[in-house]
C-alpha cells in the first residue's frame, strides 16, 4: 500500500510542475499587442493610453527624452502650433512658456500670429475696447505701454453709440463700436493704447524689458555706425528707449536732400543697426504728421513692446501727432525694421 501511495504522489507533483512550466511557455510565447512597450518590473504600459491621467502622466517623459532619430513622434506629422492655445490667463501660460525656456528652448513670439487687435482703455482703466477687431473675442492680455501685461476677459460686443463724435478717445468710449474686454487684474492707464493677444498665440515669455528714456544727442561711434548704415547726415538725433538686454532705440531726423528728408526709428545692438525710414516732402507746417512744424520730436513715439522674434526684434510702436495717434508693428530683418502691416489708428481731437 506504501509503494502505490508513494508512485500516485509522485506522479501528481510531476504533473503540476509541467503545467506550471507550460503555463510560462504559454504566457512568454503569446504575441505582444501592437504599439505596447514592455517596462521591467511592472505591468505592460500603454504609450497611448485613453485616460487623461494616463496622457498626462507621459507628457514630461517625452518632452525629456525626444525622439532619438531627430523626427516628429509620429511618422510625417509636425508640432502642433497652436498646442497649449486658450485664455488660461497671462501668468499661467508665461510661467509655462518660461519652464519651457530654462529647458533649453528660447521664448520666441512668432510674427506671423499676430493680428490687429489693437484696444483703448476708458476713463477709469477697468475697461478696454477693442477697435479694428470685431472678431476675436478669446483675448486675454493686454500689453500696454513699455511691455506690461494685464489680464482681461471679453465682456460683450458693443455697438456704435447715437452720441458717437467719431473720435476714438476715453470720452467717447461708450459710444465707439467694438469688443469690450475688462481688466481683471489692476489697472489700465486711462485713455492709453494696448495691444491685445490671447495667450496661447503671444508668447508672453518672450516680451523684452523696455526702459523709456528721452536722451538728446548720441556718441561719435553711435552716429558713425547709423550714418554708415543709412548713408546720410544725421541732423538731429535721440535716444528713446533701452530694450533689455543690449539694445537702444533712437529717434534720428537726417538733414534735408532737395525737397525730401527723411526720420528713421533706429534699432542698434553693437555695431548692427536695423531702421525704419519715414521720407516725405519737406514742409515747415506739416511734413510727416499734421502740425509738426516739419520736425520728428522723440516725445511723439513710444514703445507697446519689444519682444525676441526669429531673426530679431519685433516692436510695436505707437506714433503720436496733434490730432490723434497711429499704430504700427515692425519686424527685425536684416538691416530694416520691416513693416507687418498690422495698424490702426485713432482720431483723438474733437
Amino acid at each position: 500500500m506504501k509503494r502505490p501511495l508513494f508512485i500516485l504522489l509522485a506522479a501528481l507533483v510531476i504533473g503540476g510542475c509541467s503545467n506550471t512550466e507550460a503555463g510560462k511557455t504559454e504566457r512568454h510565447a503569446a504575441p505582444v499587442p501592437s504599439g505596447t512597450v514592455m517596462q521591467e518590473g511592472s505591468e505592460t504600459a500603454d504609450p497611448g493610453g485613453s485616460g487623461t491621467d494616463r496622457k498626462g502622466a507621459d507628457e514630461p517623459a517625452k518632452q525629456a527624452s525626444g525622439p532619438k532619430d531627430g523626427t516628429s513622434e509620429a511618422a510625417g506629422s509636425e508640432p502642433d502650433p497652436t498646442r497649449g492655445a486658450g485664455t488660461e490667463g497671462t501668468k499661467t501660460t508665461a510661467s509655462q512658456q518660461q519652464a519651457g525656456a530654462r529647458a533649453g528652448s528660447p521664448p520666441r513670439l512668432d510674427a506671423a500670429r499676430l493680428a490687429n487687435t489693437y484696444g483703448f482703455a476708458d476713463n477709469t482703466g477697468k475697461y478696454i475696447l477693442s477697435f479694428e477687431n470685431m472678431e476675436a473675442d478669446d483675448l486675454d492680455t493686454a500689453i500696454g505701454k513699455d511691455g506690461r501685461p494685464l489680464n482681461i476677459r471679453f465682456v460683450k460686443k458693443q455697438p456704435q453709440g447715437s452720441q458717437d463724435n467719431g473720435t476714438r478717445s476715453a470720452n467717447n468710449f461708450s459710444n465707439v463700436q467694438g469688443l469690450l474686454y475688462e481688466v481683471v487684474d489692476g489697472n489700465a492707464e486711462p485713455n492709453e493704447t494696448y495691444y491685445l493677444a490671447n495667450s496661447g498665440r503671444f508668447n508672453v515669455a518672450s516680451l523684452l524689458q523696455v526702459k523709456p528714456e528721452t536722451r538728446v544727442g548720441a556718441s561719435d561711434e553711435v552716429k558713425r555706425n547709423i550714418e554708415a548704415a543709412k548713408s546720410q547726415k544725421i541732423d538731429k538725433i535721440w535716444k528713446i528707449a533701452d530694450i533689455a538686454p543690449d539694445k537702444e532705440l533712437y529717434v534720428v531726423q537726417f538733414r534735408k536732400q532737395g525737397k525730401k528728408i527723411t526720420a528713421s526709428l533706429v534699432l542698434r545692438e553693437g555695431e548692427r543697426i536695423a531702421a525704419k525710414d519715414f521720407t516725405a516732402d519737406y514742409d515747415p507746417v506739416s511734413t510727416w504728421r499734421v502740425d509738426d512744424g516739419g520736425e520728428m520730436v522723440p516725445g511723439m513715439f513710444s514703445v507697446l513692446f519689444a519682444a525676441s522674434g526669429e531673426g530679431g526684434v519685433v516692436l510695436c510702436v505707437a506714433w503720436a501727432g496733434a490730432e490723434g495717434e497711429n499704430d504700427y508693428i515692425f519686424k527685425q530683418k536684416g538691416n530694416e525694421l520691416a513693416d507687418l502691416n498690422l495698424t490702426a489708428g485713432r482720431y483723438m481731437l474733437y
